[in-house]
Parts: C-alpha cells; structure tokens; sequence
C-alpha cells in the first residue's frame, strides 16, 4: 500500500491527547491526520496508542506517524501491514535511527533533521471511501528504550568510551585510477556522510572534516567541510521557494590553482577528541597556472589586479532584492522578492551594461544563514539556513558567468543596536530568542557570541570561499552604528580579521565599513595590517559637491584615506541617507564614478538606490567608464592633480589621474552636479594642465562622459610649459586622455 503524501490531507481529526480517547471519523480516501497536542521532546523517539477499529473500516486501512518542523517541513513513515477490526497497540518509531522519509520531496532524514522537528501524530488512510468510526486511545509520544540493567551488577563503572569514528558513502569527483582528474580555476570537491551522525551538522564541535592539501610546490592548506542539503528552488511568481531536495552530505570544496600533483589526507573529527585521518588519492591537475581572485595588488596596493592584470569595481550596491526606502523617499516600484530569479534580473541587465561588481548583503530580510527560529527557513542560533546557502550559491554561479564580483556583507548593523534600523529585537543571539546575550553590545565580547561566530565564519568560508565571484569579505556594514564600544570594536576587528585570513586560503580581502563619510573611520581599525581594503559612504548635505567628497575621501591631507596604502572603496552614495531630488541623483549617479576615477579610488562609488537605478534604466555611467577605462591601467607612479578649467558657461571642477606617459581626465559643470539643475552649454571651455610638460607630441582624446565613446582626438606638437586644452563643445561633463607620443610612436604626460 503506498503510504499518502501531505498534500493529500484535507480532513483533520481532532487533537491527540495522552491518556485520553479519541474518537476519529475517517474521511477515506482523504487521510486523516490524529496530531499530538504536545510538542515533541529531543528525548522522544516514537510514538504509542491503542487503536480500536469497527467491523466496518475499510479493508486495506493503514496507519503511520509523522513529524514536522516549525516550517511545514514534513517526515513521515508507514507501519507496515493493515488494520483489521480489533484492538491494536502502536509504537512506530519516529527517532534519528528511524527510516522517515520527507514529503512532498524526498529529503533526507537523519540525525541533524530529527533534531528540529517539533510536532508530530498519526495518520490513518484508505483507497476506499469510508467514514468508519475509530477510537484512538493513550496517543503519546515516548522516549526511546533502554536495555535493562543486569541485575547482578553492584560495581560502579566508567563511562563507556565513545565509538570509533567511521567515514561512510565517500564520493570523490573525477576519480579513476591512479587518483582523481581536476582543473585549475575549476571546483573539485568531495562528499562524504560520518557515523555517529551528529545531531547539530553546523556545530564544528560535535563533528568537522577538514582537507589537508600538498600542493606540488609543498605548500600545505587545510580547506574546512561543511554540510549540505540539495535544495530545489522554484519561482512562485511573487517570492522563490525552497525545499530540502534529497540527503545531505558533508562536503569539502577546493579550487586548485597549480597544476601538477596534489597530495589529500581527509580529517575529521568528532565530539571527545576522536579523529579519524584519511589518505585519499592524489588529486591530479590539469592546466595551467591559475589566480582568477580579486588581490591587492602587490606592486601598487591602492587599487586590486586579478592574475596580475589591474581589475576597478564599477557597479552598484545590490544589498537585497528590493528597498522600503527607496519606494518612500524615490516613489521606486518595490521588486516582488523572487529571490535568485529576482537577482538573475538585475545582473544579467548590470553586466549587460558594463558593471564588474555589486555589493550584496547576508542580511535578515536577504540571504542571512541564521536568525530567529520562527522566520521561514531559520532554526536559530547554530543551525543554518540552507534555502539561502543554496541561493547565495546561485548567485555567486551567476555573477562568476556574467564577470561579476560580489563584496559579501556579512552583517549589517541593525543587527547590534537598539536605535538604528534596529534588528536586535530578533537577533538569534538575544536572550529573548534563546540566545545568551542580553545587551546588543554583548555581541562583540561574550565568548558565546564570538563562538557563534567562529561557527558561521567557518562555515561561510568552507561553502563559498573558493568562488573566484567573492571580491572579499565586508565584516560589518556601518559597524559605527551598532552599539559597539570603541575599545570592543577595536578588539573584535583585529580578532576577526585574522580568523578570516587563517580559515580562508584563497586569500580573499577582508574589510569593514562605516556609515556617513571619511572623517568617520575608527583610524586604529583602518591601520590594522589584516584590514585589505577600506570602505566608507558619500552621504552628504546641500553644501558638498560629491565629486569634490569623492576626492577628499582619498586625498585630504589630514583625514583622507589614502594615508594607509590600501585600495578605498564607497559603497553607498546618492544624497544623503535620506535619498535626495530625482535631478541631483541623476548627476550624482553620473559623475560618481568619474570622480572615483580621477581620485584614485579602487572602484566606482556604488550608489544605494538600486531600484532607482534599475527601473530607469539608468545604466549609461556603467557603459561610458567601462568604454572609457578598457584597455587603461593606473597602476604604479600614477597620481590626482588638479586642473584648471575655465568656461563662460558656469564653474568647472576639473581633476585627473596622470602616470608618465599618460592621463585620464575629467570635466564637470560643478552646478550641474550639485543638483542636477541647468543644462549650460560650455562652447568655449578651456582646461590647463599646469607644470613644467616637456615639449613633443601628445595625442588628446575627447570622450563622451555620458554615454561614453570616442567624441574626437588630435594631435597636439606641445612646446613645452602649461598645456591648453579646448575640449568640444559639451554639457554636464566630458572626458578625456592624453598621451605623449615618442618620436617611434610609443607612449612615453611629464
């Protein structure tokens, strides 16, 4: 008899109660469901009743138990054979050793599945129609039996040591004979399912794997496991779901980036210190050289390189799927949260238009792993959610395709703080939700806290640290804001900082961030040798041009960033934290990333207001530096200067970026950036780049700053002192490069 699925059940009996009768109309061939009214305890294995069935019941009646977790998640499990009219007496087993299997789609049950299930009953069914009249009696769920005591024993004895640890079902990709085939620049990885099982697969303290990697230069690197669920994810039309797919397995995932030989010993360890070390086949690998991640660059450590060739970050700040925010202060249509169909939609249109990365939040709202139970998805403090593990996957997949990288925010600062965006009410680590803390500034020095979060980092670097799409690791967004104290925040980046770099050996940045603008910073966390890159907003008020914000970031001579030789990167902008008129931000979303440019920061500015963005099409700024940079590079004994710039049609603010031999500028209608207002031509503009430049051949070229492309170039035989330009005739703004030509034709602007 095939055993019903819960999509069947439409006739609910009546709440099951311990030592108490039930009397239960069945509504065959619908199955009817006997729920227990109490919660199901960790200790409770199975479940027990006394069933009387009339002479009338249906012939081919049959019965099981079911659990479920707070989420709908359902497991359930048939008693084999019919119930005949009579008496009978139930206990079907419902514990982790049990054979339970999921419903509608067949996840696995084990341990780590039992273990956050909280409801459960009987169910009864039949092919047949009936409406048979049963009595359920005593329904109660019951721990698990325990063998009897020998009852000659009289002598205390130690506690039984634990069992030996045993690796089951080890799957290996690529393996053959002599070991198993690999790509560099191509994720190899291997699966793998232990007993004992433990009852928390996200607790590294009740079990962990690790790899141990040789490569063929004899560097060794321990690569961390994690555990995984497959996870089907389907687009409802108004938000995506997700269900556990099939049985889930600890995994471990390496990219290699050398080819040659490279020796594997698999470690895992259990709860009581018992680890079990294994030698697996040489993992051999195929083709050349590879180092597709995002680095510091090693020669010039302002700006990033990726296999050796520099790498700017133009895009957005692509925090979530939509933005409250937005659609009150923009009037934006808020984007029905479909998830990873939601994010395939803005990327493919980004990328489509130039942009080289976003930054994307694991916030509450977004792609969190853990957060307070009762949320769909989450099981609170130490289980982690694999509905959005699976998503951010498929993200970090799709940007790899498009040529996208993502700055990952691990927190956001609402999450510590009662007063901005506050989200501590919710907070998994709060004694409210079960957690241990009861003060959000706890979060950053109670050692459960920062337990918590060595579990979390672990596992977020063992799923995703390989994926050449992470740009780097932003601890915090707005880390000011929270309800740290100087003195803590110091001490807990430090901390973490070097945890990220110990656990992730692909050698990914690691930063933090801060609200408002540059003169922020705490300056002992900027210092801080594991700190890679600096990221800061560019909210401003009505007396600050943002290209001259931009600049300053970087350049002020007391304050700006640039003081501590590491790439600097805005990752919110666009007015103040409270949007600002439609016609500044249009201006400010033009000029941002010029201004970034000539300034000398990593990347563009990312403006906030995504939505805005999006759903004007507003990607032209993306297109024109993207042209405009193709084929530059800024790298080495390059600088920002000043440039004089006049006009008879409004102020100028002129800045560029020279290198010897080379200089990229930019031109600006400074009202016009200030408020987007005016239109002013400027026919008869006149830009000076000052200094003593040596007489000979330069090439200038005029270029589009709003749509980008090539407006003009001519050749200019300079005798030497100030250079006078003449750009075309343009408004808002426009571009430019120029280059010495050598008397062979080679670039050699000093």
């Amino acid at each position: 008899m095939r055993s019903p699925t819960p999509l069947l059940i439409l006739a609910l009996a009546g709440l099951g109660a311990s030592l108490s009768a039930v009397e239960i109309d069945l509504r065959a061939p619908l199955t009817t469901l006997v729920p227990q009214r109490q919660p199901l305890a960790a200790d409770q294995t199975a479940i027990e009743a006394e069933v009387t069935v009339p002479a009338d019941a249906p012939p081919d009646l049959g019965v099981g138990a079911y659990v479920n977790d707070q989420h709908g998640r359902w497991f359930q499990i048939a008693q084999p054979g019919v119930l005949g009219p009579g008496q009978h007496t139930l206990r079907i087993a419902i514990g982790a050793a049990a054979e339970l299997r999921g419903e509608p789609w067949p996840a696995g049950w084990s341990p780590a599945s039992a273990a956050t299930m909280r409801r459960g009953g009987l169910y009864f069914w039949s092919a047949s129609g009936s409406r048979a009249h049963l009595v359920v009696t005593g329904a109660a769920f019951a721990p698990g039996t325990t063998p009897a005591r020998a009852a000659t024993s009289t002598a205390s004895t130690a506690p039984a040591a634990p069992p030996p640890g045993r690796i089951l079902d080890l799957r290996l990709d690529g393996q053959g004979e002599g070991g198993c085939a690999a790509t560099t620049g191509v994720r190899w990885s291997l699966g793998l399912r232990p007993a004992p099982f433990p009852a928390n697969p996200d607790d590294p303290a009740q079990f962990h794997v690790d790899l141990l990697v040789t490569a063929p230069d004899g560097k060794e690197a321990r690569v961390p496991g994690f555990w995984y669920e497959p996870v089907r994810l389907s687009d409802r039309g108004d938000r995506e779901l997700a269900a556990i797919a099939g049985p889930g397995e600890f995994r471990v995932r390496f990219r290699p980036r050398q080819p040659g030989t490279h020796r594997l010993v698999l470690v895992a360890q259990w709860a009581g210190g018992n680890e079990q070390r294994t030698a697996l086949p040489p993992l051999i690998v195929g083709g050349p050289p590879w180092d597709g991640y995002v680095r510091t660059d090693a020669k010039d450590p302002r700006f990033w390189s990726v296999d050796g060739a520099w790498w700017w970050a133009l895009g957005p700040n692509l925090r979530s799927v939509n933005d409250t925010r937005g659609r009150e202060r923009l009037h934006t249509r808020l984007t029905p949260d479909r998830g990873t169909a939601a994010y395939d939609a803005y990327l493919t249109r980004l990328a489509a238009n130039g942009v080289t990365a976003v930054e994307i939040w694991m916030s509450s709202w977004n792609l969190a792993l853990e957060w307070r139970a009762d949320w769909q998805g989450f099981y609170g403090l130490g289980r982690y959610n694999q509905g959005n593990a699976a998503r951010l996957d498929r993200i970090l997949d799709r940007c790899s395709e498009l040529g996208i990288r993502v700055n990952l925010v691990i927190n956001n600062h609402g999450q510590a703080t009662v007063n901005n965006d506050p989200e501590w009410a919710d907070n998994p680590v709060n004694r409210t939700q079960g957690g241990p803390l009861v003060e959000p500034w706890q979060v950053f020095t109670d050692p459960a806290a920062l337990a918590a979060q060595e579990r979390l980092r672990r596992y977020v670097v063992a799923r995703y640290a390989d994926h050449p799409a992470i740009l780097g690791w932003k601890l915090w967004s707005e880390v000011n804001l929270t309800a740290g104290r100087p003195g803590a925040l110091r001490d807990w980046h430090a901390q973490a900082v070097s945890r990220w770099h110990e656990l992730d050996t692909y050698h990914h940045g690691v930063t933090t961030h801060w609200s408002g603008d540059y003169h922020v910073p705490d300056r002992v966390i900027l210092a801080q040798a594991g700190l890679d890159y600096l990221c800061i907003d560019a909210y401003h008020g009505e007396d600050r041009l943002l290209a001259d914000l931009i600049q300053a970031s970087v350049l002020d001579p007391y304050r700006g960033l640039g003081q501590y030789g590491k790439p600097v990167l805005t990752t919110e902008f666009g007015g103040n934290w409270d949007a600002c008129p439609a016609e500044q931000l249009v201006a400010e979303h033009a000029s941002a990333p010029w201004a970034g440019l000539v300034s000398g920061q990593a990347g563009s500015p990312m403006i906030w207001w995504f939505e805005w963005l999006d759903q004007r099409d507003a990607f032209a700024p993306y297109r024109a530096v993207s042209s405009f940079i193709r084929g530059e590079d800024p790298r080495g004994d390059g600088r920002s200067i000043a440039l004089a710039a006049t006009s008879a049609g409004g102020a100028l603010w002129a800045r560029g970026w020279v290198r010897p031999g080379r200089l990229l500028g930019y031109v600006l209608d400074s009202a016009w950036g200030a408020n987007g207002l005016g239109e002013a031509n400027h026919p008869a503009a006149e830009v000076v780049v000052g200094g003593a430049i040596s007489p000979g051949s330069i090439t200038v070229e005029w270029w589009d700053a709003g749509r980008g492309g090539l407006l003009s170039s001519q050749r200019i035989d300079h005798p030497g002192g100030d250079l006078h330009l003449h750009p075309p005739v343009f408004a808002r703004h426009i571009a430019f490069k120029m280059l010495r030509v050598a008397a062979a034709g080679a670039a050699s602007v000093k």
